[in-house]
């Protein structure tokens, strides 16, 4: 004969209560309020910050080609003094089938060129000058090659212009031209 001990069934222990009505009222009340108050002060506090940013100015682009370079330059140079910056960007022209430059420092540093002058202040100008499809900028006579206030020998090349000197004041050639803290540089010497 075995002998088995008895125990005495334990009832189930239940882990979970329950809130009363005023108590639950009471605290989705209270996570209600720290929710809408947090975030009420953060964007009270991004307000407090965007009144302290310098009033940004649209970017104006002005597009020229190798053929149409020469007037758009010439409008391009006399509305400079009128602005606090003036820019030219020689590019490579884009591939129609791709939509896309066919020179991949072009690809790589247009995006950062274009953010970095965006986020300047007061009022810059852009003059985009397209340099033809590959075999044109190629050409060792390529009129931007041998132009003597230019003398490009790479694109992208970011130049800023002097407008009180008719004049080239500082340029990022090709190799550098992507490179943040280069054009940072560059906007620094304004």
């Amino acid at each position: 004969m075995e002998l088995k001990t008895l125990r005495p069934k334990q009832p189930k222990q239940n882990y979970s209560f329950r809130l009363s009505s005023p108590l639950l009222l009471a605290s989705l009340s209270i996570s209600l309020f720290l929710i809408l108050y947090y975030s009420s002060s953060s964007s009270h506090r991004f307000q407090e910050k965007e009144t302290l940013v310098v009033e940004r100015m649209p970017m104006k682009v002005v597009d020229a080609t190798v053929s149409t370079f020469g007037a758009i330059f010439e409008k391009f140079k006399s509305d400079a003094p009128n602005n606090k910056t003036n820019f030219i960007l020689f590019l490579a022209d884009k591939d129609p089938s791709t939509s896309l430059s066919w020179c991949p420092d072009c690809v790589r540093a247009e995006p950062v060129i274009y953010k970095k002058l965006e986020a300047t202040a007061g009022d810059v100008v852009l003059l985009r000058a397209y340099v033809g499809d590959r075999p044109t900028w190629r050409n060792p006579q390529h009129p931007w090659r041998v132009d003597s206030t230019f003398k490009l020998t790479g694109v992208p090349t970011l130049i800023l212009w002097d407008p009180k000197n008719h004049a080239v004041a500082a340029r990022l050639e090709d190799h550098e031209a992507h490179i943040e803290h280069k054009i940072d540089a560059l906007l620094s010497s304004i």
